[in-house]
C-alpha cells in the first residue's frame, strides 16, 4: 500500500512538472498591444530599476544566463526565448504570471510594469538599444539640508574625458532615511542640467522623538561616488512616545512614577524584609533554647 502511494505521489509531481513546462500561452488580444509608455533612456532605465528589485533574483544577471534552476528556468532578458515575446506578451506575463512566475497585477502599477517591458526590449537585437551598460564613471556629489523649507539641495559633478569634473545633468540621486534595520528609500530626484537637484522631503516622513532623520543622498549605480549622509535634519516628524513613557500613564519611567504608588511598593518590599528579619529572629530564639 505504502509503495502505491510512493508511485502515486511520483506520478503526480512528474505531471505537475510537465503542466508547468508546457508552452505559455498568451491571449490574441494581448499579442498586438503596443507600449503606451515611450521608448527613452528614463523608462528603460526605471525598468532596469523594477528588474533590479522584483526580478533579477530568479532570472539573473542580464545577458550571464544565471537565473535560479527552476521548472521551468527563468530565461534570461538576452535570451532568444524572452525577446520572442511581443511588447504586449511581455506585459501579460508580468501581468499575470504563471507557476513560478508571480503576477505583479498588484504590486507594480500599470506604468511600471510597461517600464520593464521598455528594459527587456532595450536588449532586442531589431531595436537600438539606448540603455547602453558602460563602466561606472567618477563622480562628485555634494548635499546640504534647508530646514525651514524640509529640502535637500543637491550638486552633482562627473569626471569628463579630460579628467576635469563637470556639472552631472539628468541623473537620478537617490534620497532615503538612515534606520537601525538599514537605509529607508524615501524618494529620488533627477538633476537638472547644472548639476542642480532640489527634493522636498515629504511631510510624513517620521524622525526621533525630536524629529530628526539621518538622511543618505547618492547616485544611482553607473557613478562611482560616495553616499552623503545628513546627520540629524530636523525634517521629519517627531516619533510619538510609547504609552508606557507619558505622564499620565499609571506605570511609566522613574522620574514620571505617581508617588502613592511609589510608597505603596516600598511599603510592599519593608514589609517583606521585616517579615523575614521576624522568621529568622524566631529561629534564633528557638536554636538558643536549644543550646540550654
Amino acid at each position: 500500500m505504502t509503495k502505491k502511494i510512493y508511485l502515486l505521489f511520483v506520478l503526480v509531481l512528474v505531471l505537475a512538472v510537465q503542466g508547468m513546462a508546457q508552452e505559455w500561452i498568451v491571449p490574441d488580444e494581448y499579442k498586438s498591444v503596443e507600449n503606451p509608455l515611450p521608448y527613452n533612456l528614463t523608462n528603460v532605465q526605471k525598468g532596469k530599476d523594477l528588474y533590479m528589485k522584483n526580478c533579477k533574483s530568479c532570472h539573473g544577471d542580464v545577458g550571464k544566463h544565471n537565473g535560479l534552476p527552476l521548472v521551468p528556468p527563468p530565461p534570461d532578458v538576452t535570451s532568444d526565448i524572452m525577446q520572442a515575446n511581443t511588447p504586449g506578451e511581455l506585459f501579460y506575463r508580468i501581468t499575470h504570471g504563471r507557476g513560478g512566475m508571480p503576477q505583479f497585477e498588484t504590486t507594480i502599477s500599470e506604468d511600471d510594469r510597461w517600464r520593464l517591458v521598455n528594459f527587456i526590449r532595450n536588449y532586442n537585437p531589431d531595436v537600438e538599444p539606448v540603455l547602453v551598460e558602460a563602466p561606472p564613471k567618477k563622480a562628485k556629489l555634494l548635499a546640504s539640508v534647508n530646514e525651514a523649507d524640509k529640502k535637500v539641495e543637491i550638486f552633482a559633478e562627473v569626471e569628463n574625458t579630460d579628467k576635469q569634473f563637470v556639472e552631472l545633468p539628468e541623473a537620478t540621486v537617490k534620497i532615503s532615511a538612515k534606520k537601525a534595520f538599514g537605509n529607508l528609500p524615501i524618494g529620488e530626484v533627477l538633476t537638472n542640467k547644472d548639476g542642480r537637484a532640489e527634493f522636498v522631503v515629504p511631510e510624513t516622513l517620521i524622525g526621533d522623538e525630536n524629529g530628526l532623520v539621518n538622511i543618505v543622498v547618492e547616485l544611482e549605480d553607473n557613478f562611482i561616488t560616495d553616499q552623503v549622509v545628513l546627520d540629524a535634519a530636523k525634517v521629519g516628524q517627531p516619533k510619538p512616545l510609547p504609552k508606557l513613557i507619558r505622564k499620565e500613564i499609571l506605570w511609566s519611567t522613574n522620574e514620571n512614577v505617581q508617588s502613592w504608588l511609589l510608597l505603596s511598593y516600598l511599603g510592599a518590599v519593608g514589609a517583606a524584609w521585616l517579615s523575614i528579619a521576624y522568621v529568622v529572629f524566631q529561629i534564633f530564639k528557638i536554636w538558643k533554647a536549644g543550646k540550654k
